[in-house]
């Protein structure tokens, strides 16, 4: 048997890089897999066996898995390879950034993803900051006032809107 047929993981294209065995078979850096260990993933799983080595090869993906399989960090992982290859941001270039705009469709999805983001970029010193749709539009511009790596934003829903 094959690790694809192992971890039931199905791929469509050409060049598809062969999926992660360990984290270390990644092209990922050490800082990078020692956050990956502090976060208490011990090995990937199966979305993230295959999504990572397409990811870190910058190409596009449709990852498809089950609630509560890792989707989020199979994307997130090769973002933050790639932010860490960025000059970090700070009070002279904090403009340059975002790094990378995640854009969810409900504002339980961006809280989510800003869960699992903040558990990777707090050790590697990275901003994260959501924006919802709907939410104070001061506050959220307070949040940004130090720049940000990553942007994770919702259309939220309008306060004066309803549901007929």
């Amino acid at each position: 048997m094959t690790i694809k047929e192992d971890f039931s993981i199905s791929t469509k294209g050409g060049n598809v890089p062969r999926p992660l065995r360990f984290w270390k078979e990644a092209s990922i850096c050490d800082e990078l897999l020692g956050v990956i260990d502090q976060v208490g993933y011990t090995k990937p799983s199966s979305i993230q066996r295959q999504a990572i080595p397409i990811g870190l090869q910058n190409r596009d993906i449709i990852g498809i898995a089950q609630t509560g399989s890792g989707k989020t960090a199979a994307f997130l992982i090769p973002l933050l390879e790639f932010i860490l290859k960025q000059p970090k941001l700070n009070e002279v270039n904090c403009v340059d950034g975002p790094y990378a705009l995640i854009l969810a469709p409900t504002r339980e999805l961006a809280s989510q993803i800003e869960q699992e983001t903040l558990k990777f970029c707090k050790p590697l010193g990275f901003n994260c900051v959501s924006i919802i749709g709907g939410h104070s539009i001061t506050e959220q511009a307070f949040n940004l006032r130090d720049g940000a790596e990553i942007i994770i934003a919702t259309p939220g829903t309008h306060p004066f809107s309803h549901s007929i």
